[in-house]
């Protein structure tokens, strides 16, 4: 592993064509606590990118910020080549119809069935019935529950819920993927079977930032693992 502690010259080198470009970034709550203080991170695209980190370090944090959920408070944030401090409310929208995201806790809609729910990306972005139902059997097929296509989600295991998120954040082919602590609440089976499609999904192009305390899953799926503690950037090892 080599680290990355050399910084300025790594990210002067690569942020012109990172996916995702952090310059001293600091993220401060109105309630006064302070979740990350001057973060500096480049994610290239096409890299599979592990957060790691107590709880409480920061992870979701920094993917509230790459989503646009929240602004930094100060420092410098590109996504997709988009200045996240100075976005206006439209652009946001449209860089997260450019990101994948798939929750812990899967955030399906539940009077919603399973192809409603992984549809529900391209009928924002205004797709025809004639495109859009190949595609989402296409990508149910991918992670094995095309036979689930009408049930709902509360007829589904935790690992099914899941699965079915990870189908809904891939389904428009996003170039950056977001996953925050996406096998939390699973088995070590299920965990490495939703692993399985997340780095299945990196080959295929597609950038992967994903949060998780659960160290054990990278000895069986490698990548670039960066550590947080306490809201700072602590290590960065690929």
């Amino acid at each position: 592993m080599t680290s990355r502690g050399e910084g300025d010259t790594f990210t002067a080198m690569s942020n012109k064509r990172a996916m995702v470009s952090m310059q001293k970034v600091m993220l401060r709550y109105p309630t006064g606590k302070t979740a990350l203080s001057g973060v500096t991170l480049d994610v290239l695209p096409g890299q599979f990118v592990y957060l790691t980190g107590e709880s409480g370090a920061g992870k979701s944090s920094l993917l509230r910020l790459i989503y646009g959920a929240v602004r930094p408070t100060s420092g410098q944030l590109r996504v997709q080549n988009v200045d996240m401090r100075k976005a206006r409310e439209a652009q946001v929208r449209d860089i997260r119809r450019r990101i994948g995201i798939v929750f812990q806790d899967h955030k399906l809609l539940f009077s919603r069935t399973v192809f409603e729910n992984v549809a529900l990306p391209l009928r924002v972005q205004g797709w025809t019935a004639d495109r859009l139902v190949p595609r989402v059997r296409k990508v149910l097929e991918y992670v094995g529950l095309e036979d689930r296509l009408w049930s709902y989600p509360e007829a589904l295991s935790g690992g099914e819920q899941q699965r079915v998120a990870i189908a809904r954040a891939m389904t428009a082919s996003p170039p950056l993927l977001l996953a925050d602590e996406p096998t939390g609440n699973l088995d070590v089976a299920t965990a490495r079977r939703v692993l399985d499609y997340l780095v299945g999904l990196n080959r295929q192009g597609t950038t992967v930032i994903m949060s998780t305390h659960d160290l054990h899953l990278l000895e069986s799926h490698p990548g670039r693992v960066v550590r947080l503690h306490a809201g700072a950037l602590v290590g960065d090892e690929a």
